[in-house]
């Protein structure tokens, strides 16, 4: 089984509603996926208003963590920025003053700070197993 972790951007309004927008949107990134994966399990596990991240929010710098993933929050597959999924292999280019940054960790940078401040973000965990593997159990 393999956790995909996923930032996403709401319009919110409300946690319940962001909620409701999270489920679809989990399902939504793995439907996207060029794999038949199943979800396993599905789950929110952080919620906040967009203002109270972005002032939070760390400006980029070198990690510890050498993966394509790493962000100051932890490992992220996906980003959805309101609009669009963002993931490490199809993310804008970093800033030519990188700060040791990867471009990664600017995408998550900059869609935090370009959320409108109304909008609530999630961090979602799905599990997924391949298609074969969810009908053989």
């Amino acid at each position: 089984m393999t956790r995909c972790t996923l930032l996403l951007i709401t319009t919110g309004e409300s946690g319940r509603k962001a909620l409701s927008e999270g489920m679809l949107l989990a399902e939504s990134y793995v439907d996207g996926l060029p794999v038949d994966l199943a979800i396993t399990d599905s789950m929110p596990f952080a919620i906040a208003p967009a203002s109270r991240i972005q002032k939070r929010v760390s400006y980029p710098s070198p990690l510890n963590d050498p993966s394509a993933a790493a962000t100051a929050v932890g490992s992220l597959q996906a980003i959805w920025d309101g609009n669009t999924w963002l993931t490490p292999g199809s993310c804008p280019p970093k800033p030519q003053a990188d700060n040791g940054a990867t471009e990664w960790q600017w995408a998550h940078y900059n869609a935090v700070l370009q959320a409108p401040g109304d909008s609530m973000m999630l961090l979602w965990d799905v599990f997924v197993v391949p298609m074969g593997e969810r009908m053989a159990a």
